[in-house]
């Protein structure tokens, strides 16, 4: 999906910071829960806080991977493309799609995105692969402009 179908999916789109992340079994299957604090909302009036479950992870000695599901790490700053489920609970559009690595140039400064599944399309990416890798990223300031025109 492109930006304006993933914006049209969302109930909601935030910058947000993950703030917990814990793996749980359940029926036999291994289930990530991440939690999340909204530091902007791009769409919608979000809570202000907000779990996000997902199949995957490792807990009692298993471990799942799912194609697909992103996987976060405490502290970690995403963009989230996201509807509501139950309660606080929310689904992101697309799970890949809907998430958008955040981070900071180090040439530059300046704060760029990187869609999760581009990085899952691309084949293993070496360490001289890297300049390719940064090429793909866009400044987060266009992520938001392309979010805002898409929710007109």
């Amino acid at each position: 999906m492109d930006v304006r179908e993933l914006t049209r999916q969302a109930t909601y789109v935030a910058r947000v910071r993950c703030v917990s992340v814990q793996s749980t079994m359940d029926l036999g299957m291994v289930w990530t829960l991440s939690t999340f604090e909204v530091a902007e909302a791009w769409k919608g009036e979000p809570p202000s806080r907000f779990t996000v479950r997902l199949p995957g992870g490792e807990s009692g000695g298993q471990r799942m991977s799912v194609a697909g599901a992103p996987r976060f790490t405490e502290g970690e700053e995403v963009v989230l493309f996201f509807t509501e489920d139950r309660g606080r609970q929310m689904n992101i559009v697309g799970w890949a799609q809907g998430t958008f690595r955040i981070r900071k140039s180090r040439r530059t400064g300046i704060e760029k995105v990187l869609q999760e599944s581009a990085r899952m399309q691309a084949p293993a990416v070496r360490q001289d692969d890297s300049a390719d890798e940064e090429r793909r990223r866009i400044p987060l300031a266009t992520l938001r402009g392309m979010v805002e025109r898409a929710s007109r």
